[in-house]
């Protein structure tokens, strides 16, 4: 997060025309956690947002605010609710004698965020995912990554492209190599598969290097590797 002073802070209090700035009153702390999520989601990486408690549209503070520790601690407790974690700076700014808070929200590396915890079911009961398992529903929104794991822990044709050097030293593409593979995990960035015949053999591409294809004569899912055998291949 780019270092903001206090004064980048007063200066952006009155600006009407920053989308990433929102003010509120101190009796209008409703839907704060509704605007971190956003700024969270939203900010560039490297940048941050502000939200103002204690200050009117107008960007003037309401004025003598009795307890901003308290205030403080029931801002900090709504924004504990963001799911997975957002992590804030809150600072105690002044103006004209009147104090009031900037509650400084990064663009975080780590969305999407929502308002609130996500579930899923543990046997009869709902569960809080965990940080692995939310990723994961996050993961199966992806088009590929969803149409992966639709084949987890079942036979794919897995295609590798066979290569010739020639006495020149240049690399020659010729015939394709077909392999029944099995789908053992598979995230946004990578996919891991177990040779179908000899189970104790794994190896793991990155989604870049995949391409899908349906094997119309076994009937099933085919990943294509795009580029030629490595080190790790069967």
């Amino acid at each position: 997060m780019i270092e903001i002073t206090d004064r980048d802070l007063l200066l952006q209090l009155t600006n009407k025309e920053d989308g990433f700035v929102e003010r509120k009153t101190v009796s209008d702390l409703g839907d704060s956690l509704k605007t971190v999520v956003a700024f969270a989601n939203t900010v560039p990486i490297g940048h941050s947002a502000v939200l103002f408690v204690g200050v009117r549209d107008d960007g003037e503070p309401e004025g003598t605010i009795s307890d901003l520790d308290k205030i403080q601690q029931r801002l900090s407790k709504r924004i504990a609710d963001a799911y997975p974690t957002i992590y804030v700076t809150t600072r105690v700014l002044n103006k004209d004698g009147k104090q009031f808070l900037a509650v400084i929200v990064p663009g975080s590396t780590g969305r999407p965020h929502f308002a609130g915890q996500a579930y899923i079911r543990d046997g009869a009961k709902s569960v809080v995912a965990s940080d692995a398992q939310f990723d994961r529903l996050v993961a199966e929104r992806s088009a590929k990554t969803y149409e992966i794991l639709k084949s987890k822990g079942k036979v794919v044709t897995f295609t590798q492209p066979l290569r010739e050097y020639m006495l020149t030293g240049s690399t020659q593409w010729t015939q394709s190599k077909h392999i029944e593979a099995i789908v053992c995990d598979c995230n946004s960035h990578y996919v891991i598969l177990a040779n179908a015949h000899q189970g104790n053999q794994y190896v793991s591409y990155p989604l870049g290097i995949i391409e899908l294809n349906y094997d119309t004569h076994h009937k099933r899912l085919e990943l294509r590797l795009l580029e030629g055998p490595l080190p790790s291949s069967f």
